[in-house]
């Protein structure tokens, strides 16, 4: 399998409109879903990610000059959001995934938010007294969660939880405006799937592409050009890490995507190759060859005879002779 690879020089984080000012009005929704969470996260910047499979977005803001660290999640949901509601199906995942002694521990109402606030004194033999506080918000079909948290907590310091606390809103009949930030995501992931690509730790890179795709699915925004080298990298990422499966089904999306671009078929054949299926292989390459006009400008179709995804019958007659026939066409 040939090696191509796109690599976006200026990556722009998803926060990186935050501004450095003491009021720091931070707003995250959920593509194409009512509802918007706001905060005021201070004098410090924030990001947004939206979660691959698109029902939650989550937001950080964790370089406080205080080191109060800030951390909010909305998420779409299957039941009916409230405050409650929403802190009785998450807060109880929240303590069986993170097993750690808790003192302090105490539940109560704030201001439409349910809360759950604790202190951890120490963490493996270390002194650490963290005051975490997870306030729950919920309306509709939305639960959101704010996580406050700080090492070395000190009375003082709950002034500023206070403070934090007071500016969360959940506005579930806005309609929030993340296309910007889904579009950023989505080049995040592409800048850094090439990255380990061009490592060859393609495990990694598989990871990564497969998010940008993901995110693409949803909405299509990529240029032609590199939605096919996004299909390309991903799929091969998949075929060298021997995920067959895997390579098949996204040369298979990009084909009923882009059905002219011959590097699909190629790529395709390369998978059934690489697992003895001549057959299969004859096949693929056949309409690669077929649609050899229409590659990337600078492109052209690999030498199947030269390429080692066929070795297991690159001499045999009937492989050879059908291989020659296309390139004479």
């Amino acid at each position: 399998m040939r090696l191509i690879a796109i690599f976006f020089v200026l990556l722009v984080p998803c926060g990186g409109f935050a501004q450095e000012t003491g009021v720091n009005k931070a707003q995250v929704s959920i593509p194409g879903v009512k509802g918007v969470l706001e905060l005021n996260v201070g004098k410090t910047t924030w990001d947004a990610h939206v979660r691959a499979d698109g029902k939650e977005t989550q937001l950080q803001a964790i370089h406080r000059m205080d080191n109060v660290r800030i951390t909010a999640f909305l998420q779409k949901v299957n039941f009916q959001a409230s405050a409650e509601n929403c802190r009785g199906k998450w807060w109880p995942m929240t303590a069986k995934s993170a097993p750690i002694k808790r003192e302090e521990l105490r539940q109560y109402d704030r201001d439409g938010a349910a809360v759950v606030e604790y202190v951890i004194p120490e963490f493996r033999g270390n002194v650490l007294h963290q005051k975490s506080l997870h306030a729950y918000l919920g309306a509709n079909d939305l639960c959101a969660e704010i996580h406050l948290s700080k090492d070395q907590f000190v009375p003082e310091d709950e002034k500023v939880f206070e403070e934090i606390l007071s500016t969360v809103r959940l506005l579930s009949d806005e309609t929030g405006h993340l296309e910007g930030i889904v579009a950023e995501e989505k080049k995040r992931y592409l800048a850094e799937g090439s990255r380990f690509y061009l490592e060859h730790n393609y495990k990694s890179a598989a990871e990564l592409y497969q998010r940008a795709l993901d995110l693409e699915k949803r909405d299509r925004t990529l240029s032609r050009d590199v939605f096919r080298v996004l299909v390309d990298n991903l799929g091969m990422s998949y075929g060298i890490t021997k995920k067959y499966p895997m390579a098949k089904q996204t040369f298979e999306y990009g084909i009923s995507q882009d059905p002219e671009y011959p590097l699909f078929y190629y790529l395709m054949a390369c998978t059934d190759g690489e697992q003895g299926l001549m057959n299969e292989s004859i096949e693929q390459l056949s309409l690669a060859f077929k649609y050899k006009a229409n590659v990337i400008p600078g492109e052209s179709l690999p030498d199947p005879l030269k390429d080692n995804s066929f070795h297991k019958f690159s001499h045999d007659k009937r492989f050879v002779d059908a291989v020659r026939g296309m390139q004479s066409q």
